[in-house]
């Protein structure tokens, strides 16, 4: 396992508490969830991991993840292969959730 590559951020949170903006990422290699916020540093769960894991049961396992088809296919494919070019495609065009 590549402990670099392997994590991937997936969500984007605002906290509707105005508490900041938080990352979920998956470990692309074992499915692991962790989030930057501080109950996550605290606890390992929080509500943000929480919804992810509700949102991949209601759907089979999966957790999808909202790209408009507009996307340039070249973008996609580097995305796919970099992980912060992951993260700023997710931050560009995922939606971000409020909680």
């Amino acid at each position: 396992m590549n402990a670099v590559t392997s994590w991937r951020t997936i969500q984007v949170f605002i906290s509707a508490g105005g508490a900041g903006v938080f990352e979920v990422e998956v470990d692309t290699d074992t499915k692991d969830l962790r989030c930057n916020c501080p109950v996550w540093f605290k606890d390992g769960s929080c509500k943000h991991t929480r919804f992810i894991n509700q949102k991949g049961k209601s759907n089979r396992g999966s957790y999808f993840i909202s790209i408009p088809t507009e996307v340039p296919e070249g973008e996609l494919e580097e995305a796919f292969d970099d992980p912060k070019k992951f993260r700023d495609l997710i931050i560009k065009y995922n939606t971000i959730e409020v909680l």
